[in-house]
């Protein structure tokens, strides 16, 4: 049979291979990791993930599909959160404001029913859906330090996600950056903050200008001491103790040599062990205890206890070191007494800005946190010297007052309201001449001095009290300065982060 030449010829040409989509994020992810199935929220786990937010900031976020909810499976998102939690809590952020922010994010890609327990030690994550297997993550903390640049950095990441301006590529790289990041002043300056901080609290225990001075010096030799003694693995128990028998040998000596008196020496050894103290920790642990995180609140106990326990010894060692002089320094001497209001002020101003240095805040946060100390040093004047209130009574209310103003003011510039409050309670709230007289007289056997001790750490439980009373107070007026989501969708360059439905055209 021969073909017929007016008859159409075929096309030899192949036709084009049908081309399966593949999100690119799970084609790095490995061939055990499974497309990311449409995850459903049931109005009871709606109404759980509500409850956890409710009277936040976030109050108002809901899941969403299409925006991150369903492009990124359940680990992705669990091993994300747990790394959030981690910088928060290793920066400084206390577990409520933790907490809030993990199961914000949680809420927002889609991921409940959600467990969470952040302990002393770990944040456990579990994510249970009904009919499967449940999907349970543990994660090691550590929680002692305090980096308020890192906390600021991931509270902007945190706010992103939360009004769909940023994806998972993004907000990982982001992350990654932060932790990465050094930390935001140089040691010397930080150094330098901290005897500008020893010098204001000698002031305020009646000490000299000399012994100000003194005081600046012997907190720049025990800081860089300190910090040589923990690049070479010795645990901070010890490193606190030997900086608290630096100070008391400093002391002795001045005494010994007639350049203090007794009263300026023993100043100056006061403002020493009041920079020893942690005094953000002192705070968080208030927050916690008062919020409910009773396992975090006692873990943070036992870091204050071995610091104040490290200072117990210390300055005992100090003293017997210089046993051959025949002088100590006399507590006894330290008398607390009420400045000029002007020059309170300025003192806690200056303690503020000091406090910025030491603990990394931004350069923009400066100048805010010395105007929130100062706001917060007036009323605390007002309460207790004004109106005669008990120093707890005082210090709470003047603490709700800063509370409130952190929340409202870190709501219009977008970062955490401890970026603010942080600082300037340590300058103007915290009773470290009362803790650190108290301690001083303990271990010179005064009567009463464990009482005096114990009301002084009343104090800044009063100071976690106000905080979060004041951060309740001022949310709901807070939430109006959240931007809103601009856009329905978020494009990235490294992952197209479009819902299935758009890219494939159905």
């Amino acid at each position: 049979m021969t073909d017929d030449p007016s008859r159409p010829v075929p096309s030899r040409r192949p036709e084009p291979r049908k081309t399966e989509f593949r999100r690119p994020e799970l084609r790095k992810a490995g061939p055990r990791l499974e497309r990311p199935r449409t995850r459903r929220v049931n109005q009871h786990d709606l109404r759980d993930i509500r409850a956890r937010l409710r009277g936040t900031i976030y109050e108002s976020v809901e899941p969403q599909a299409g925006i991150g909810g369903d492009l990124y499976s359940a680990p992705q998102i669990v091993e994300f959160c747990l790394d959030l939690g981690d910088v928060m809590l290793a920066s400084g952020a206390d577990v409520r404001s933790t907490e809030v922010a993990i199961v914000a994010v949680a809420t927002k890609w889609n991921l409940a029913p959600l467990e969470l327990d952040i302990t002393g030690t770990a944040i456990t994550l579990q994510y249970a859906p009904p009919g499967q297997h449940p999907l349970t993550k543990v994660r090691v903390i550590n929680a002692e330090g305090s980096n308020l640049f890192r906390l600021n950095q991931v509270y902007v990441i945190v706010n992103d996600l939360v009004h769909g301006d940023l994806d998972m590529t993004d907000a990982v790289a982001r992350l990654v950056d932060v932790v990465n990041s050094p930390f935001r002043w140089a040691p010397w300056i930080m150094d330098l903050g901290l005897g500008l901080l020893a010098s204001s609290v000698t002031l305020q225990a009646g000490g000299t200008a000399l012994s100000a001075l003194g005081a600046l010096l012997v907190v720049l030799g025990i800081s860089l001491g300190g910090r040589w003694l923990l690049r070479r693995g010795i645990p901070t128990f010890f490193v606190s103790g030997s900086q608290a028998a630096v100070a008391t040998v400093a002391g002795t000596l001045a005494v010994w040599s007639g350049v203090l008196n007794p009263g300026g020496a023993a100043a100056m050894v006061a403002a020493s062990v009041v920079v020893l103290l942690p005094h953000p920790v002192l705070v968080t642990w208030a927050q916690d205890a008062i919020s409910g995180f009773r396992s975090m609140a006692l873990s943070r106990g036992l870091i204050i206890g071995l610091t104040v326990a490290a200072i117990v010894c210390g300055v005992p060692a100090g003293v017997a070191l210089t046993t051959g002089l025949d002088l100590e320094v006399d507590p006894s001497n330290i008398t607390l007494q009420t400045l000029p209001l002007w020059l309170l002020l300025v003192s806690s101003v200056l303690a503020a800005g000091a406090n910025c240095f030491v603990q990394g805040a931004t350069a923009r946060i400066i100048p805010i946190a010395m105007g929130a100390s100062l706001l917060s040093a007036s009323a605390l004047y007002l309460f207790s010297g004004v109106l005669g209130m008990p120093r707890l009574a005082a210090t709470f209310l003047a603490a709700t007052i800063l509370g409130a103003l952190s929340t409202v003011v870190a709501a219009r510039l977008r970062t955490s309201p401890a970026v603010i409050a942080v600082p300037a309670f340590c300058g103007s709230l915290l009773p470290g001449i009362a803790v650190s007289a108290a301690l001083l007289d303990f271990m010179a056997g005064t009567p009463g001095a464990s009482l005096s001790f114990v009301a002084a750490v009343l104090v800044a439980l009063g100071i976690g009290a106000g905080l979060v009373l004041g951060n309740l107070i001022a949310t709901p007026g807070a939430r109006r300065y959240l931007r809103r989501s601009k856009r329905a969708e978020v494009h990235s360059v490294n992952t197209d982060t479009r819902s299935l439905d758009v890219i494939t055209g159905l």
